[in-house]
């Protein structure tokens, strides 16, 4: 709170905050949050549109990053905690990482944006356009009120317009997008919550209206006759009230200004414009609502002998914010307050420009009677530490999601088994998971496949994919000519057959007995083949892979392969009774616990036993867990 208090004292005014976009103040504090960036472990710059940015490195360099941030332009005569928090709690959150130590698998970067109120220039989001490349070229010659342009004052401040495209981040370079952000509203406080959730920023619309009736005599003209423009007015107001309140309760409609004409204490009104803003965070129903207050006001003319025009100059969609990082947010804002309130935004912000290429999520803090855009404006220092908690939680949730990315390209698994969090054992977590993923239909069939490689082909890369993949597949690619010539032909009558690649828990499983399962689905019907398919999925995803050899005087020979199921238990791995002989089985508990994202000290747990009488029943448990195993034989 302290930093929020020092970036209030830079303001081009000393009554009040107030701090513009390209203005010496707007670099004295860039100068200040890149300060407080660099000692927090990050590396700092200024784009060419004059937004400050950090980034706080990930585990392994160059990863993807997440953005973090808020404005730090202000209106005339602000608040400090508009904005300015949402950057200095993004600053906060990186300053413990790197206190503790902490890589996560994706960067952080934060960002403080120069321009989002628009008081300058009068054009919003100037600073999240410049990243997101939809900044009109056309903007670089729109004055300011001393008729200073854009391009002018860029170059005021060591800027150059001419390289503004050069801000632009590359889609792949960012994952997605979170701003901490005071409500500017009652909600939280009527709740006695601290924090919320956003569940979209609303779309809003505004139009100039206008009743046009005849102006008259007040003491002359009968009511009979009158053609009452201002009432008619007052008439239509009443309807919108009533009619909103009856709608969506996250519906708003205002009238904020009214003119009356001629405006005589003595004279009927002729004529009255007024304006309507209409929000709400959907816009089928924003606009249901707009046309039923329109058709009235008609109505309302009609009956009255006037006549009703309107325009509307402004309309902006409704921003939807992400739902895995609302469901992230909501997680980690029951985790630290008991319970989450959802709830939209009514005022923009940065994240609509930045949804237009990545996942956003807000999270909202309570502000002492939703005062905003006002000195008054205020944060309790109590809420700010659940702020910054839920922040730590949320970005837990996406170290989570990276973790286990590779089990399965099924998005919504992923988070929904990332929401379930947390879990007491490994079992429990692999009880969800199987849960989970046994709602999985052909679309999740579809997803998982859309970049897996064929059976036989190499996967390529070096990210944790692809060398499991490599590793999984190790015994077709080291199969002879022949063999993966078969295997290439099958993979092209199974695609032209199911219109998709074969899949097929390749673990365990020799070049032959690949070929031939492929080649017996190839008889499947296609319910039948998409179940199985799905059954593999799920065997890849989540089982622990168990293959079985006997010894011979020609070495070990396979047996028979199977995985466990979502008890842990694989039945009937033989059919037919083992003859006396020397036997192995081998578990791979490493691929087991790198689908749950957990590093092990062992690849595999293997169990060399004799069977002396022929007809004997073994049940050999398991017990694995990342840095042992051990094993005995049941009853």
């Amino acid at each position: 709170m302290a930093r929020c208090d020092a970036l209030a004292a830079i303001s081009e005014t000393a009554e009040g905050l107030t701090r513009v976009y390209l203005s010496p103040e707007h670099l004295r504090a860039n100068a200040c949050v890149g300060e407080w960036m660099q000692a927090a472990g990050m590396q700092v710059w200024q784009d060419e549109v004059g937004n400050i940015c950090g980034r706080y490195e990930a585990a392994e360099t160059g990863a993807p990053a997440l953005l973090l941030g808020s404005h730090l332009d202000t209106v005339r005569n602000a608040g400090r905690y508009d904005g300015m928090l949402g950057v200095l709690s993004a600053i906060e959150t990186v300053q413990w990482l790197n206190e503790h130590q902490r890589r996560l698998p994706l960067a952080i970067e934060v960002i403080g944006f120069g321009d989002e109120e628009g008081t300058r220039f009068g054009i919003t989001l100037l600073g999240s356009r410049g990243i997101t490349g939809s900044w009109p070229q056309s903007w670089v010659t729109h004055p300011d009120g001393n008729g200073i342009t854009v391009a002018q004052a860029m170059a005021d401040v060591g800027l150059d317009s001419d390289k503004i495209a050069s801000a632009a981040r590359r889609v792949e370079d960012i994952v997605g997008y979170l701003e901490l952000h005071i409500e500017q509203g009652p909600c939280l406080e009527q709740e006695d919550l601290a924090l919320g959730v956003v569940t979209a920023i609303n779309g809003a619309r505004r139009l100039n209206c206008r009743f046009t009736g005849e102006a008259g005599h007040a003491g002359t003209v009968p009511m009979t006759h009158r053609k009452d423009a201002l009432a008619a007015a007052a008439e239509w107001m009443v309807f919108i009230e009533q009619t909103t309140r009856e709608q969506d309760p996250q519906l708003v409609a205002t009238v904020g200004t009214i003119n009356c004409a001629p405006g005589a204490v003595n004279v009927i009104p002729g004529e009255v414009s007024l304006s309507l803003d209409v929000r709400g965070p959907l816009d089928n129903p924003l606009e249901t609502l707009l046309s039923s207050l329109l058709t009235q006001a008609e109505a309302i003319a009609l009956r009255r002998g006037l006549r009703f025009e309107s325009n509307e100059y402004y309309r902006i969609g409704a921003t939807a914010c992400d739902s895995a990082l609302q469901q992230a947010l909501s997680h980690a804002v029951e985790t630290v307050q008991g319970r989450s309130l959802s709830l939209p935004s009514g005022a923009g912000h940065d994240a609509i420009a930045i949804a237009e290429r990545w996942p956003v999520g807000m999270l909202f803090v309570r502000n002492h009677r939703g005062i905003s855009h006002h000195p008054a404006e205020s944060v309790a220092v109590a809420d700010v530490a659940p702020a910054l908690q839920a922040y730590l939680q949320a970005l837990s949730a996406d170290e989570a999601k990276a973790a286990i990315r590779h089990c399965v390209a099924i998005p919504h698994w992923q988070q929904s088994l990332v929401a379930a969090r947390p879990f007491d054992t490994l079992e429990a977590l692999r009880a969800t998971a199987d849960a989970l993923a046994r709602q999985w239909q052909q679309p999740e069939l579809e997803a998982a496949l859309s970049a897996h490689p064929r059976i036989g082909e190499r996967a390529n890369g070096a990210d944790k994919e692809a060398a499991l993949s490599r590793g999984e597949q190790s015994a077709m690619q080291q199969a002879d000519s022949a063999l993966q010539q078969a295997m290439q032909q099958g993979n092209q009558a199974y695609e032209t057959r199911f219109g998709r690649v074969f899949l097929i828990r390749a673990k365990g499983r020799s070049g032959e007995q690949m070929l031939a399962e492929l080649q017996r689905r190839l008889q499947n019907s296609d319910p039948a083949e998409q179940q199985e398919a799905l059954d593999q999925l799920r065997e890849i995803t989540l089982g622990v892979a168990i293959s079985l050899e006997q010894n011979s005087p020609e070495g070990w020979f396979p047996i028979s392969q199977g995985e466990t199921d979502s008890d842990g238990r694989l039945k009937d791995l033989t059919p037919e009774p083992l003859t006396p002989g020397h036997y192995r089985l081998t578990a791979e508990i490493g691929d087991y616990f790198a689908a749950a994202g957990r590093d092990a000290l062992y690849v595999s747990a293997q169990i060399d036993f004799m069977i002396a009488e022929a007809g004997s029943h073994f049940h050999l448990p398991f017990l694995i867990s990342p840095w042992s195993w051990s094993t005995y034989r049941g009853s």
